[in-house]
């Protein structure tokens, strides 16, 4: 928003759609994205209050969202995945499982 706003400044209102180009379905991309992004933080401020540890709970909702970003890319979107962005995936649920299991204890022990 800061750099927009000195854009606009900068330039002018008349002649800000010449210099940033936007239309209706950027920003209704963008403000989607802004939804679910602060979804996301107020899950885990949720997750983090029920007592599960942030090492276990941050993991799992950041590599979710990877995830779940990978795959509504390639349904809805009609994306172009390589083997080696999946293999990727893979690898993260895999760590994600990891973590998820890991029964913790305290340092130093």
């Amino acid at each position: 928003m800061i750099l927009l706003l000195a854009l606009v400044l900068k330039e002018g209102r008349d002649r800000i759609e010449q210099v940033v180009y936007f239309d209706k379905w950027g920003i209704l991309w963008s403000v989607a994205a802004g939804l679910s992004v602060g979804t996301a933080e107020m899950l885990s401020f949720c997750v983090s209050g029920m007592g599960v540890p942030a090492t276990q709970s941050i993991p799992i909702l950041i590599g979710g969202s990877v995830m779940f970003g990978s795959v509504l890319g390639t349904t809805i979107l009609s994306e172009k995945m390589t083997f080696r962005g999946w293999f990727g995936v893979c690898l993260l649920v895999v760590g994600i499982g990891l973590v998820a299991t890991d029964p913790g204890g305290a340092m130093g022990e």
